[in-house]
């Protein structure tokens, strides 16, 4: 990839509750910052141009692969998402915060056989927005302020699409606040004293269907097919289903947090495909639908709003000679979800698993979780 200088843009729409608003959850928080933020992202200079001394290229991939006679370009993007805001320090003049942002972006140019072909980082228009950064403000009137900081941002599509490289950005920012009430959080964050929270064991039964491509198919079309092929380099992949079902003993040890663990079990119904796959190209190795994984789990809470940041170790995971060979034995998962208090606190959400950064499934996920009395746990 050639990398020139881009830059971005962003407005936010600011929210914080007051030590007025009598909010347990804004309390325990810190009094966070919630934002809805749009955002254009200039990532056009960064072109990409595959060539003889590709790293992945073997004697086969190049002699089906012609080399493209003009450079891709990534495209720019634009997203809206949503951003929490962590206050790690207050004083008069600086406040310094962590902040993680979960949305949806939209990216002008993706993959396209005939004017980027060699765009193997964006597959779709549509795509997930995730990231996160550290920032420091600095007061500089009643309600104004510069704020300087380092953020990360992540675009991928789920491999709901391929190509899913997935582009992942990290840069430093500047920009200026304006925030009316910061007096008021000085002067009376602790005039509130929200009631008592009561920690206590949970049992978190969860079940999701979702879908994905196989990035099998992606190396396939691009460099084991001629060019008289009717899939050669296509843009059109088949989703196949994902089925999930995940069991964890959860500790909520404050009102905001919750720590627990347990297992994860997945079944692709494409294992049968990435073996013809494999036959295809002469590796005998054991393919199987399931797989079984130990996770560790760490959910935030605020309301009915949740947002579960997890990772697993597999035990047991036979998908074809691809997957042995790039696919890490660790996975992590993150998830945002809505809890409905009339359906008995049973959750709704999404989910995305993954393999470091690049995404391997999206799933819709429902949850319930069982509260444990004292008298159920072990003396």
């Amino acid at each position: 990839m050639l990398r020139k200088s881009d830059y971005s843009a962003a407005f936010k729409f600011n929210h914080v509750a007051l030590p007025s608003d009598s909010d347990a959850y804004a309390h325990d928080y810190h009094y966070p910052t919630f934002s809805i933020v749009g955002k254009f992202c200039k990532n056009n200079g960064a072109s990409m141009h595959r060539n003889i001394d590709y790293p992945h290229w073997n004697a086969l991939d190049y002699a089906y692969y012609e080399l493209a006679p003009y450079n891709t370009h990534l495209g720019n993007s634009f997203a809206i998402f949503g951003s929490f805001s962590y206050p790690l320090h207050r004083s008069r003049h600086w406040e310094i915060a962590l902040s993680g942002n979960l949305g949806v972006a939209y990216s002008t140019r993706k993959y396209d056989k005939h004017t980027s072909v060699d765009n193997d980082m964006i597959g779709s228009h549509l795509l997930f927005y995730a990231g996160g950064g550290v920032n420091a403000t600095y007061r500089f009137a009643t309600s104004w302020g510069i704020k300087t900081g380092l953020d990360y941002w992540h675009i991928s599509n789920g491999s709901t699409r391929q190509p899913n490289r997935s582009a992942n950005v990290l840069g430093p920012t500047l920009g200026v606040i304006y925030y009316p009430y910061y007096e008021s959080l000085l002067k009376d964050r602790q005039t509130y004293i929200p009631p008592k929270f009561k920690p206590y064991w949970y049992l978190n039964f969860k079940g999701g269907v979702g879908a994905k491509t196989h990035i099998e198919d992606w190396e396939r079309t691009q460099y084991r097919l001629t060019k008289d092929h009717p899939d050669w380099r296509t843009e059109h992949f088949t989703l196949y289903s994902v089925a999930s079902f995940q069991a964890d003993a959860m500790y909520r040890y404050c009102r905001i947090g919750a720590l627990g663990g347990g297992i994860d079990i997945q079944y692709y119904s494409g294992y049968a495909h990435i073996r013809d796959l494999d036959i295809e190209k002469g590796h005998d190795c054991p393919h199987s639908p399931w797989t079984i994984a130990l996770d560790v789990k760490h959910t935030l809470f605020y309301g009915n709003i949740s947002l579960s940041l997890g990772g697993g170790m597999y035990l047991y995971k036979q998908l074809g000679d691809y997957a042995k060979r790039n696919d890490p034995f660790l996975f992590n998962r993150i998830g945002v979800h809505y809890t409905i208090p009339q359906l008995h606190s049973l959750t709704a959400g999404i989910e995305v698993k993954a393999h470091l950064t690049r995404a391997d499934c999206a799933e819709l996920v429902i949850s319930y979780p069982i509260r444990l009395s004292p008298k159920t746990l072990p003396q």
